[in-house]
């Protein structure tokens, strides 16, 4: 596997469109003013309407669950009883804020990570629901049936309402950029309309644009986000993948070196730094990289793969076999036999898995 190709983005993995995408329809609303009438306390309110949300035993509203498959909007979430963060996150705060509570959505700094989806690296962001239980205790609604204090080392950042709703039309961009990109310009488009001033918007219309083959202005919306946000590694690495393969090499070492830093914990860009290593012949280097870039995310065979090369080009078959029956596990049914090949290979005494 070659991850140089690889296009990364940001993406709000979430949901939400009744009136509008975060609106409530009406027996939402009038569902959570009933739930939340009799409890005295916030706390009691806000346990009430989890419980009732995930635990219920009405046969014509069974317990909602987790749907990562695509975005919903609220009234859809509602009514299919499948949620994500961002449309379970809405459908919490439309319901706190009929009921009187005092609520507002945010992003969860320190639970966000890398996840691949096909030939795309995303940067999953969590949402939750803050409600405010008194001046010195603030609640946090999310997939669990009941509410949990926040705590010090539970860092979170306030989002507005016009920036999730940006992150939603954000999300539907990079949906329907594989089979619809024309839609899905659209929805990076809306997506700006609300919220000139999001990196995250800027960078998904510059992936759509570079999909589309329209590089100058998947450039452009790439240098867009970088003023927005300097550090943003996502949008430095797309920039440094785009001038890579239009032959500037000497830019795309410049952003190279400024993303170094500050994209570390993307598993991905480490992956891609054991690849350049190895072939450098720079052995300590790649395994430090491979290692870095599994402990960062473990669940993905191919970076398991890239630290078994590492490990054979050491000449430590038997680390290599161990890293490869872990991605074997992890792998689907048609991928585990290409992994049960790389290890009979290796069984036999060649180098190559």
């Amino acid at each position: 596997m070659r991850l140089r190709g690889v296009l990364f983005l940001v993406a709000v993995i979430n949901g939400l469109q009744a009136q509008g995408p975060l609106d409530a329809p009406p027996e939402l609303l009038a569902f959570a003013r009933q739930t939340m009438a009799q409890p005295p306390t916030v706390r009691a309110k806000l346990e009430a309407l989890l419980s009732a949300v995930f635990t219920s035993t009405d046969p014509g509203r069974p317990p909602m669950a987790y749907g990562n498959d695509r975005t919903r909007t609220v009234s859809e979430a509602w009514r299919e009883r499948r949620a994500n963060c961002l449309s379970l996150t809405a459908l919490f705060v439309s319901s706190c804020r009929a009921a009187g509570l005092e609520v507002q959505f945010a992003e969860v700094l320190n639970v966000n990570r890398w996840q691949r989806s096909g030939s795309t690296i995303r940067f999953e962001r969590h949402l939750v629901a803050l409600v405010k239980a008194s001046a010195h205790e603030d609640l946090v609604a999310d997939f669990m049936p009941a509410p949990r204090r926040r705590t010090g080392n539970y860092i979170v950042a306030l989002l507005s309402r016009d920036r999730v709703l940006a992150l939603f039309h954000s999300n539907r961009a990079v949906e329907l950029m594989e089979a619809a990109p024309e839609a899905a310009l659209a929805e990076a488009r809306r997506s700006l309309d609300v919220d000139p001033r999001s990196a995250i918007g800027w960078n998904i219309q510059g992936v759509v644009l570079g999909r589309m083959g329209r590089s100058m202005e998947a450039e452009a919306s790439f240098r867009r986000a970088l003023a927005l946000e300097a550090k943003d590694g996502v949008a430095l690495g797309n920039l440094e993948l785009l001038l890579r393969e239009a032959g500037r090499q000497e830019e795309a070492d410049h952003y190279r070196k400024l993303g170094h830093e500050i994209r570390k914990k993307d598993p991905y860009f480490r992956a891609a730094l054991a690849q350049e290593a190895l072939e450098a012949g720079n052995l300590k280097g790649a395994l430090k990289h491979a290692k870095a870039s599994v402990k960062l995310n473990p669940q993905d065979a191919d970076l398991l793969l890239i630290l078994a090369r590492v490990r054979l080009a050491m000449g430590d078959p038997e680390a290599a076999l161990k890293a490869l029956e872990k991605a074997k596990k992890l792998s689907t049914p048609e991928e585990q036999a290409r992994f049960e090949n790389k290890m009979a290979i290796i069984r036999r005494g060649r180098m190559e898995p």
